[in-house]
């Protein structure tokens, strides 16, 4: 019996452990003993000692000359190991099934590497006339919704150094080769949230595009559904644009990804 109690008891000391830490993890500024243990809902006292051994693991900190705590380094530690164990195609693969199931059409994944998109998974539309596009091939940021959906969302400053490296080929009559018309271009993709490839890299192809973030907000990749012109018209695919969207935060959460 006595050995059952310290179980519990210590499965309880457990789980307070975790309430502070997730208490801190959604505070945007470091708390107070008193403030943590009103939002955990249990005794001062009780909240002092979790911080005090969280504080020797290096769970939680203090900052200097103060006497409220937030996140400390080993949360971190331990966020960075799971991120890297992380293979994004399979991350994503539920998702990218779900999205062709729902749209019929083929789904791309690619990650952004230097000033090219990397395709680095695929899932195949039910339609019998289907893109074909082989893993491991690469093609432009400026021209693909893929790479737009990436570059709108890119800090300012990366978007033009990876921009200015850029040659602008035209590759069918609608790409866009002008850098001012890009931008307002970008600033399109920006606010609604997904990017549209009008026939830009190969005529009779259109293609929708929303971004993924890492867990420290960066667009690091994209999701895409292609088809044919014929059948991505403009209604339908303002009608997908959600699901692609949807898509795209539903990976980027997996990614750690917490959006204000």
């Amino acid at each position: 019996m006595a050995r059952a109690n310290n179980e519990a008891n210590l499965t309880q000391s457990v789980l307070k452990a975790l309430d502070v830490l997730e208490c801190l993890a959604a505070s945007r500024q470091p708390l107070s003993v008193q403030e943590i243990a009103q939002l955990c809902s249990f005794s001062r006292p009780t909240a002092y000692r979790l911080l005090k051994t969280l504080a020797k693991r290096g769970f939680v900190s203090t900052a200097e000359d103060s006497a409220q705590y937030h996140i400390g380094a080993r949360v971190l530690d331990l966020s960075k190991n799971f991120l890297e164990r992380l293979d994004l195609t399979e991350l994503a693969k539920s998702d990218m099934l779900e999205l062709s199931r729902a749209s019929k059409e083929t789904v791309h994944l690619a990650v952004l590497d230097d000033t090219e998109m990397l395709y680095i998974g695929k899932v195949d539309g039910s339609w019998s006339v289907r893109m074909h596009c082989t893993i491991g091939t690469r093609n432009p940021l400026y021209c693909t919704s893929l790479g737009k959906a990436v570059l709108a969302y890119l800090p300012p400053e990366k978007r033009t150094a990876l921009l200015d490296r850029i040659t602008f080929e035209p590759r069918t009559p609608n790409t866009i080769t002008d850098r001012a018309v890009l931008a307002d271009h970008l600033q399109r993709v920006r606010s609604q949230g997904f990017a549209v490839d009008d026939m830009e890299i190969e005529e009779g192809v259109r293609c929708l595009g929303a971004p993924i973030f890492d867990h420290v907000g960066c667009a690091i990749a994209a999701i895409s559904i292609s088809g044919p012109a014929y059948r991505l018209p403009d209604d339908r695919l303002e009608a997908l644009a959600g699901l692609v969207r949807e898509a795209g935060l539903a990976i980027s959460y997996k990614l750690g990804y917490a959006p204000e």
